[in-house]
């Protein structure tokens, strides 16, 4: 009988342990978004390293403009990043959800412009900075739309110039306040993803988020979120900027300085492996539809002179990562792209103050800038090979 009852306890041990280890909160987010083009809302958890996205959910506006998703939080679970995303081509509301959290979004006219959180005070955090940072993104496209795409005599005038330099500065100014002023919170991660500002205004590099912030923000994580698993992705985000460092400072010089940069699966292609080969060396930004365009344009170029010896050393200088790698998913090119994770470092060695910019690199290592043309590109291809 004894035994029996020891079973009993032990089998009822067991099942409250079981039970403890799987409970769950029930977590929701949920609202109203009014006078939107808005008709399926779209739940997506961010991947850990911030590289892609999976879809939760998806449920259609009601005709008051209501929606509402539930699902089920793991009990000590670390929060994590999620983002609705739309029907429309509005930019995605980034949320840090924790288990339990009960989130309300409230929003009149674009989604994104105009949304307010409830129940989630780092997701507030991610709203405050995305409204002051995009309205300078917003304000630098109008500019950079009037510069490029008018006449010549709008595009050489340096008061458009110069208030297209301070819109940058403001919003690289506001972002280094931010992650300052919030270097423990998760909100900081989503902030320092950002470098729209540097891509319109090239000669700021440098100016705003650096190492150092990472550094801070990984030891304001730490002590906040303990377990988060962001953790690690800073800290790899700290050693990958180190490495350029290092690189950068050690680089073995032919006549020009070496790179080692990492493909969207890790492999890591050395541009002075390809010594004795003629090289474009091409430096684009997924945002830039001049790249994209060349992008298009080197296939036939590749596939006409490989066999005789010609590579292409494709760099992007893209912070952001998940863009990155939907573009090179989507482009499929029959070259290596690489990735240098917005650094500056990189920028700064081969004086880079726009995309696309191309060089070829003859068999004999040396290093000449071309038009970034596929016509300039394939005169200079073939009076090298």
């Amino acid at each position: 009988m004894k035994r029996f009852l020891y079973a009993v306890v032990a089998m009822a041990i067991i099942l409250s342990s079981c039970s403890e280890e799987t409970k769950t909160y029930n977590t929701s987010i949920s609202g109203r978004l009014v006078g939107s083009n808005v008709d399926t809302v779209y739940l997506e958890r961010i991947s850990d390293r911030f590289d892609g996205a999976e879809q939760i959910d998806a449920v259609a506006l009601a005709d008051n403009g209501a929606f509402s998703f539930e699902f089920n939080v793991g009990e000590g679970e670390s929060p994590r990043f999620y983002r609705l995303t739309f029907s429309e081509k509005s930019r995605p509301v980034t949320l840090v959800v924790a288990p339990g959290d009960q989130i309300e979004i409230e929003s009149v006219g674009d989604v994104f412009l105009n949304y307010r959180i409830e129940g989630s005070e780092e997701s507030a955090l991610i709203a405050d900075f995305c409204h002051e940072y995009f309205a300078s993104a917003d304000r630098l496209a109008s500019i950079a739309e009037n510069i490029y795409g008018r006449t010549e005599e709008l595009r050489n005038d340096t008061g458009i110039e110069r208030d297209a330099y301070d819109v940058a500065r403001n919003a690289m100014l506001a972002q280094v306040r931010f992650v300052g002023a919030n270097q423990d919170k998760l909100a900081s991660i989503s902030a320092l993803h950002h470098r729209i500002a540097e891509q319109y205004i090239p000669q700021l590099d440098g100016q705003g988020v650096s190492i150092v912030h990472y550094r801070a923000v990984l030891e304001g994580i730490k002590q906040s979120y303990p377990n988060s698993p962001y953790i690690a992705l800073l800290e790899q985000h700290i050693a990958d900027d180190e490495a350029l460092i290092r690189l950068v400072e050690d680089a073995s010089l032919v006549s020009y300085p070496d790179l080692e940069l990492s493909d969207i699966t890790g492999k890591t292609y050395r541009l002075s492996e390809y010594d004795g080969k003629v090289v474009l060396l091409y430096f684009w930004s997924v945002y830039n539809a001049m790249s994209n365009n060349l992008n298009a344009d080197l296939r036939n170029l590749y596939a006409k002179y490989h066999d005789q010896g010609f590579e292409i050393y494709h760099v992007s200088l893209d912070s952001d990562r998940e863009a990155w790698v939907s573009a090179v998913n989507k482009q499929n090119m029959p070259w290596p792209t690489l990735y240098t994770g917005g650094d500056i470092r990189v920028m700064s060695i081969y004086n880079l103050a726009e995309v696309p910019t191309t060089y070829i690199i003859s068999r004999d290592g040396e290093l000449k800038e071309v038009e970034s043309t596929v016509t300039a590109i394939e005169r200079e291809v073939k009076r090298e090979l």
